[in-house]
């Protein structure tokens, strides 16, 4: 058994850790989904100085593991406690409930730490960056894409887009309505089509200015689709009528659209905290 102290440890909600660190130990799923809003597994640890390599498994109810991540880390002494952090992104929970995190050192087993999975929506959730937030008011038209995103030099300012990236395949071209921090796009026959969105949990939205056509944000979204309820309706007519140019139907589309349309929300998560030296094992 490593001779390490776990003096805390925590496993909280991404954004709430950084407004709300004291809430309690919490994941969330969002209203209808299975993957888990973004969240950190924080331990604050000492030891005798040297390398380690920690685990983290999520395990359920029955004893199955839903998922490992390994972290390489140093400390530099019994008497100098370190904090360390993993962000854990895309996680499929089959429920909400209580599971565990068994954590283990070097492949011996320190603890086991219970958390909650709840069937809710971040409280958090909506929250948008003022550049996107600016972006998708001002226009009608964002890309979709279901690819790892291309590296951005951060130094660099943007450039303008020449070539859609759509036409490589990389990109879907979407009109869509936004109201409170969410996206709301209408799919269906005789409207516009998103290849791949029915079928996923999540997805990359990348945004761009409409005055300077430059790329403004290229971030993930969880993927929901939208019951139809009342709030469906007052979507439907009263965001999303006016956007859609040549209707023949005019306000009465919203009714066909019903019949025959599906609208799903896209709700921007926080961008990934950087984290060295991390590996995913099993997910």
């Amino acid at each position: 058994m490593p001779d390490v102290n776990v003096h805390d440890f925590r496993i909280l909600d991404r954004v709430l850790a950084e407004t709300d660190p004291n809430a309690g130990d919490v994941v969330f799923l969002g209203a209808r989904g299975d993957i888990a809003y973004p969240f950190l597994v924080i331990r604050r640890i000492s030891g005798p100085g040297g390398v380690y390599i920690d685990a983290l498994d999520i395990i359920d109810a029955d004893g199955k593991t839903l998922g490992s991540w390994e972290r390489q880390f140093e400390l530099d002494g019994e008497s100098k406690p370190r904090t360390i952090e993993n962000e854990l992104r895309d996680v499929r929970f089959p429920e909400p409930g209580t599971y565990h995190i068994q954590y283990s050192i070097f492949d011996d087993v320190i603890a086991s730490f219970p958390f909650k999975v709840a069937q809710q929506e971040s409280p958090t959730e909506g929250i948008v960056p003022g550049p996107l937030d600016a972006a998708l008011s001002k226009s009608t038209i964002a890309w979709l894409s279901f690819k790892e995103p291309r590296e951005i030099d951060p130094e660099r300012p943007a450039a303008p887009v020449k070539v859609p990236r759509y036409e490589e395949g990389k990109e879907w071209p979407i009109w869509y309505g936004y109201q409170e921090g969410r996206v709301y796009v209408l799919v269906g026959p005789g409207e516009q089509q998103a290849p791949g969105l029915a079928e996923s949990s999540s997805v990359r939205l990348i945004a761009r200015s409409k005055d300077k056509r430059s790329e403004v944000a290229d971030v993930d979204c969880t993927v929901e689709v939208l019951s139809k309820d009342a709030h469906w309706d007052e979507i439907a007519r009263d965001l999303l009528v006016g956007r859609r140019l040549n209707l023949k139907d005019g306000e009465a589309a919203a009714d066909r659209w019903k019949k025959e349309c599906e609208i799903y929300v896209l709700t921007p998560l926080p961008p990934a905290a950087p984290v060295e030296d991390m590996a995913v094992v099993t997910a």
